[in-house]
């Protein structure tokens, strides 16, 4: 069962695929939301065309898809709910509260950066403004010197919690998604060498693509034996698996948790495993997390 955000005619709406079910491109979930409310419910609220939107509304997220796909076989044809051709798939979240990134959570990954494993989790943010969807272009200024892709498996929360225990976290999760944590490398190492903090290498337009979709987290058979692989040009980059995290999603979430509150919505990137390099203009990323789909972006050097 897959979330994911499309613009269609100038619109941006939610979709919902979930196997042969939902037809070859899936439904719209905004149209069939309504349609469910008009005919079953009586009436009509307002559309729920953004993601951030839908999770804060739909703490149950499986039993409403569920749902909406049974009116859909019912109802598909009649109200239009069916997409008719293959749509442009935009980042499955554009504005979340917040996006947290875990730093040095996989041990050769520490290794290859001269660090260890740190004894807790190192965490920083990006802001949303870095967010690029599924075939946009990463943005790479020439001043900025090395850039490099990590490939993430990122956590999206579905529920509201502050300081939640460990044991309580996963229920905390609405589903997942891939994150390529874009680093301006040379940036990051000069402000470390300065004993800065290195925002600006994390921080820039474009410098976080997400996607392609959210797959809800009753369908990933275990979000700690993923595969993850990176390729450049076709040529792989970076490939480890999920069970290598130095922190588990649930001590992540209890750590982030104890300071901040977690809502619906809000991402949290759990870091990247080894095999860091240098982007180059015109390199072509492809990204894949099993079950999860493929994230693909290309990279275009700027000058300023």
């Amino acid at each position: 069962m897959q979330l994911f955000q499309f613009r269609q005619k100038g619109l941006v709406q939610i979709g919902l695929q979930f196997g042969k079910r939902t037809g070859e491109f899936g439904i719209n979930l905004t149209k069939t939301l309504l349609a469910f409310q008009r005919r079953e419910l009586g009436r009509e609220h307002p559309a729920i065309d953004r993601m951030d939107t839908l999770l804060e509304e739909y703490l149950e997220l499986d039993d409403m898809a569920k749902e909406m796909v049974t009116f859909a076989s019912r109802y598909g044809e009649e109200e239009r709910l069916f997409l008719a051709e293959e749509p442009e798939i935009l980042a499955p979240l554009q504005r979340p509260g917040k996006i947290l990134c875990i730093g040095q959570n996989y041990a050769k990954h520490a290794a290859e950066t001269g660090s260890k494993p740190p004894a807790t989790p190192v965490y920083f943010g990006k802001v949303a403004d870095c967010i690029i969807g599924p075939g946009e272009t990463i943005m790479m200024p020439r001043r900025f010197g090395r850039v490099d892709p990590e490939i993430e498996l990122a956590v999206v929360i579905g529920k509201p919690g502050f300081q939640v225990p460990r044991d309580q976290a996963m229920d905390m999760v609405a589903g997942y998604t891939i994150l390529n944590d874009v680093t301006a490398r040379d940036v990051q190492n000069k402000a470390k060498d300065q004993g800065m903090p290195w925002f600006a290498s994390k921080n820039y337009a474009s410098f976080c693509p997400m996607g392609p979709n959210i797959t809800l987290k009753q369908y990933v058979h275990d979000p700690h034996d993923l595969e993850m692989t990176l390729s450049v040009n076709g040529e792989v980059r970076q490939q480890e698996n999920t069970g290598q995290m130095v922190f588990d999603i649930p001590h992540l979430i209890e750590t982030l948790s104890w300071q901040l509150p977690l809502r619906p919505g809000d991402v949290i990137a759990t870091g990247t495993p080894h095999g860091i390099q240098a982007l180059a203009d015109g390199d072509l990323l492809e990204m894949r997390i099993d079950g999860l789909g493929c994230l693909k972006n290309a990279v275009r050097e700027i000058q300023h």
